[in-house]
């Protein structure tokens, strides 16, 4: 298993953490809807406007060449379990963490009108919490708890992945 992979809702902290996980082991950071932008050429937005399964499809492009590389931290959209075959795709090379972190946390610290998906508001967060939950449980290989101080949380995540090998 040579990279690391964080799923967990939208606002869940996986970009913060995985930037600075990546500087506490050493590796590189890809940021997987900015890598999504720059392979595309377009934003996510546009993406969702011409339709969610344009996004989807370029999401699981990407994640085929990402999981190729070595030793990298890789902060997923909050949607890539989705579809099973990206999953399948980090399965093959990655540890696949789950950042949970409770959703009236999220609801503190996001900006809803910047996501696409959530630019419905509070309830459409809830929601994608139901629809996902299972989905992130089933496909992690470690479950980390995000309610605290972000860099207890790397270290629960150092220690868990010392712990999985």
């Amino acid at each position: 298993m040579n990279n690391l992979v964080l799923i967990g809702m939208p606002g869940c902290g996986k970009s913060t953490i995985g930037s600075l996980l990546s500087k506490r082991l050493n590796m590189d950071f890809i940021d997987m809807d900015d890598y999504i932008v720059k392979t595309e050429g377009k934003s996510v937005k546009e993406m969702f406007d011409i339709g969610e399964n344009c996004f989807r499809d370029a999401e699981t492009r990407c994640s085929m060449k990402l999981s190729q590389m070595n030793s990298i931290v890789i902060s997923t959209g909050g949607g890539i379990i989705k579809r099973k075959e990206n999953i399948d795709c980090f399965n093959k090379s990655s540890i696949i963490i789950f950042v949970n972190r409770p959703i009236e946390h999220i609801l503190k610290d996001i900006d809803c009108e910047v996501r696409p998906l959530l630019a419905e508001g509070k309830t459409k967060l809830y929601n994608l919490y139901e629809e996902r939950i299972c989905l992130y449980k089933k496909y992690c290989h470690i479950e980390i708890n995000n309610s605290g101080n972000i860099y207890d949380t790397i270290e629960e995540i150092v220690k868990a992945i010392e712990n999985f090998k």
